[in-house]
């Protein structure tokens, strides 16, 4: 019994020694090493009603591809086709832009018009296409 009482008055010692010594030595460390993930903007569920052009886009290496049409979309109506490379928005040449940065460039009012510049795979040169801005039905 008495052990037991010395052992435990022992780990109470230590612990009231190690803990301010630890304290004394300054702030977590772990802040410079370990980053807390942020939650993706494309998880984070829009509360507003959403409207752009009406077309799923990819960024890979610095280019943006279209890679789905949605129907009844201004980019459907537009023209627009799965795998054409967006140049420009509205005149700003958006090589390298993050997807997210693209995405707010086609969003905007409904009824809006933006233009975008696009290369088409068997077309030489770019091709300039008015899109006009439509709410876009999430599901």
């Amino acid at each position: 019994m008495f052990r037991v009482a010395k052992f435990l008055l022992i780990s109470l010692v230590a612990l009231a020694v190690e803990v301010p010594a630890i304290r004394a030595i300054g702030p977590s460390r772990d802040q410079d090493y370990f980053v807390r993930p942020q939650p993706s903007p494309l998880a984070t569920p829009y509360s507003a009603p959403l409207s752009g052009i009406g077309a799923a886009i990819s960024e890979d290496s610095g280019v943006c591809r279209i890679m789905q049409i949605l129907p009844d979309s201004g980019a459907k109506a537009a023209g627009l086709l799965p795998n054409d490379e967006i140049v420009r928005i509205d005149g700003t040449l958006i090589a390298g832009f993050p997807l997210d940065d693209i995405a707010s460039l086609l969003r905007g009012s409904p009824g809006t018009r933006v233009l975008v510049t696009i290369k088409r795979p068997g077309v030489e040169k770019p091709l300039e296409i008015w899109v006009i801005r439509a709410p876009i039905k999430v599901r």
